[in-house]
């Protein structure tokens, strides 16, 4: 490309400089977008910033009634005289967008004061240094005699272990929810089944749905069925993984890491959604179509988050309960389960200002205190992170008034959470392509468990990651 600047000056673009000018011109458009177009939200739900307090920036990804329980929370705090910070909120609009802008915050120097993280994307932020280390708050709070309480006791255990990194604790759990199954008791009681009593197992849910079925298709009403469920969705496979008493990933006696999706867990798991479908008794939708079939009283079963809950006033009755496991009869019930966490921690950004990061740490603390947790978790559905708000006398009484709770606290001792290797988000993105062929093609189950191994075990070969096999969500 050449342009004439006059009669004899002339200058010739080459192929490379014209791209190096479209990578400058987008990646100021980045920039641009990330800090100072419209972030979201960026209006505290407060009504003033109260006595000329240290201003900390809180980056989230909380929207409709769970974003209305946090901001009632943070406005209980900013207006409490007490506080040692306002916390100002901006809402990044979606967890994805969230994630970017963290990212592009740290290579701008950009950071915020607290944010929603993945526990991968905390990992980056300690290789970085980022981010200030939780443990040695708590270390200086004792210490310095603030308190007498070690904070890091009252952690539900699978929380702890999900926020410790190279054995200190970086993050703090926030918003965690896991799965649990939702089902209509009106729809129970009609076709025969006791509404007081939940499938427990694989094979009983499977049992309940023919019976689903058949009950519909002899009134000449084909269009219901069993079960609900999302295409794709790898927190409902990766669930029946840990039910089965499977693993995702783990360390080796070797040392290296592989997966186990070609492992019997896997291969049950995969099998017993494509047999469902094959037969009838479960359909799959986009997104949340099977909450919404749900909710029109056309399928009897779901599996979604606990704190769905929070977007469901149906017209019938609703029943809630842990996630079908496998028989065990060494165990009380007789029945083994198993979940898998989702949802974000807290990390606290080093921005090289010990006013706001004292601020910052003030403000977690308060917000999962014993009390502030139950009301988290009473407003959202999501789970508290401290035992102490499990047990408080006021979750027992909500429990005793909306029994369907019991469903969030059925595998309390066998939570477990995903991988948190750097390849992750990858390898996630991964298992949904091969879901999706699974349900399209409809082959052996056994193929696309066995290519997942290959493809997944070749990606974990490059992962230098050294977490043990507790730290990569093994925590059953």
């Amino acid at each position: 490309m050449e342009f004439k600047l006059g009669k004899n000056n002339r200058f010739r673009l080459t192929g490379m400089d014209v791209f190096l000018i479209i990578v400058l011109f987008v990646w100021i458009l980045i920039v641009y977008q990330i800090f100072w177009a419209d972030t979201g939200d960026e209006k505290s739900k407060s009504n003033a910033n109260l006595n000329g307090k240290t201003e900390i920036v809180f980056w989230h990804a909380m929207g409709g009634p769970l974003g209305e329980a946090m901001d009632k929370l943070i406005n209980q705090y900013n207006n409490n005289p007490n506080s040692k910070c306002y916390v100002k909120t901006i809402n990044m609009g979606g967890y994805d967008t969230l994630q970017k802008k963290l990212l592009a915050s740290l290579i701008a120097n950009e950071a915020p004061d607290i944010a929603q993280c993945f526990e991968t994307l905390t990992k980056k932020f300690i290789k970085h240094k980022k981010i200030v280390c939780i443990d040695d708050l708590i270390e200086a709070d004792i210490k310095e005699g603030k308190t007498n309480e070690d904070i890091r006791k009252d952690i539900i255990p699978a929380l702890r272990i999900n926020n410790t990194f190279a054995g200190k604790l970086y993050s703090f759990p926030f918003n965690k929810s896991v799965q649990v199954l939702y089902y209509n008791k009106d729809m129970f009681q009609e076709v025969g089944l006791d509404p007081e009593k939940p499938p427990r197992t694989f094979k009983e849910l499977r049992e309940y749905c023919q019976k689903i079925v058949d009950f519909y298709k002899a009134k000449g009403e084909k269009d219901k069925y069993g079960y609900g469920c999302a295409k794709s969705n790898n927190w409902s496979f990766l669930n029946r993984i840990k039910a089965n008493k499977g693993y995702i990933v783990k360390r080796d006696t070797d040392g290296t890491l592989k997966c186990g999706f070609n492992e019997k867990a896997a291969i049950d798991s995969l099998t017993f959604l494509q047999d469902m479908l094959k037969d009838g008794l479960a359909k799959e939708g986009q997104a949340f179509d099977h909450q919404n079939e749900f909710m029109a009283k056309k399928c009897g079963i779901i599996e979604s988050s606990v704190t769905s809950k929070i977007y469901m006033n149906p017209d019938f009755r609703l029943g809630m309960a842990p996630v079908p496991g496998i028989e065990d009869e060494s165990l009380p019930g007789g029945v083994y389960r198993s979940t898998i966490l989702s949802g974000t921690n807290i990390c606290i950004f080093n921005n090289n200002d010990p006013k706001k990061i004292e601020g910052a740490w003030d403000f977690i603390k308060w917000f999962t205190n014993t009390e502030n947790g139950v009301d988290w978790s009473i407003g959202t559905t999501y789970m508290p992170v401290r035992i102490s708000s499990v047990n408080s006398e006021k979750m027992k009484q909500k429990m005793k008034e909306d029994p369907n709770l019991n469903a969030i606290y059925g595998y309390l001792d066998n939570l477990a959470f995903e991988p948190r290797i750097t390849a992750w988000f990858e390898i996630r993105d991964l298992i949904a392509d091969y879901l999706e062929r699974c349900t399209l093609e409809h082959k052996d189950p056994k193929i696309y468990c066995a290519e997942m191994e290959r493809d997944i075990n070749a990606m974990l070969k490059h992962v230098t990651d050294t977490d043990d096999n507790k730290e990569l969500g093994n925590v059953d």
